[in-house]
């Protein structure tokens, strides 16, 4: 499952990829705000993100595994405490960190593979108008994982467009949403996509997937 970010304005702007359409739909979340990212409860696995005012994409992403693996990625650098045992490690370091105990660590150009337990997130890093800035994607989980928070899998979700209204509407779970499409981006490729409130596709307000910590 991949869920792509993309920034708009003071929004980072998620794209949910639906099975059988050719639209992904879409949603903003405005900025700032310290996001639960993903979580799977039954493998004590957690992600969050931070991001900053008047600033696109992430700050910082946080991994939380079992009791005692942490991961910090920030702009510049990259911190992983296991125990009482802590490394860091700066982006230009193109290596393989470790590899124990279920926590596999890869820092490749632009990018860091992150695998713990049974699931893997890609952390790219990215420079917009001299400002870097950091996006998660998900490529690796367990068909059985019960995955929550804004990029929690979504694989009920489904629209249908309905017909006959002046204003772009779909179907989503028997409720008919008002949306936008075709969203263009300066310098980024032309991506059309179903523009929905956040609380309709999520059923829940943008506070239920925020953290006070990292």
């Amino acid at each position: 499952m991949w869920i792509y970010i993309f920034f708009y304005n003071i929004f980072n702007r998620f794209l949910l990829p639906v099975v059988g359409q050719s639209k992904p739909l879409c949603f903003d979340i405005p900025v700032p705000h310290k996001l639960r990212l993903l979580q799977d409860s039954a493998s004590e696995f957690s992600m969050n993100g931070e991001s900053l005012s008047e600033q696109n994409g992430f700050h910082q992403i946080a991994f939380h595994y079992k009791t005692n693996h942490h991961l910090i990625i920030s702009t510049k650098s990259i911190s992983y405490r296991n125990g009482q045992d802590n490394v860091e490690f700066l982006w230009e370091f193109t290596r393989e960190l470790l590899s124990i105990n279920s926590v596999s660590l890869v820092v490749l150009e632009n990018e860091m593979n992150a695998t713990m337990g049974n699931i893997g997130v890609v952390i790219l890093s990215h420079k917009k108008d001299w400002v870097m800035f950091l996006w998660p994607a998900i490529w690796e989980y367990s068909k059985d994982a019960n995955l929550t928070g804004v990029l929690g899998k979504r694989a009920d979700i489904s629209y249908e467009e309905t017909k006959g209204s002046q204003t772009p509407t779909l179907e989503i779970k028997d409720k008919e949403v008002k949306t936008s499409f075709d969203y263009r981006l300066h310098s980024t490729p032309v991506r059309e996509c179903w523009l929905v409130p956040f609380q309709a596709l999520m059923e829940a307000e943008i506070s239920d997937f925020t953290v006070t910590q990292l």
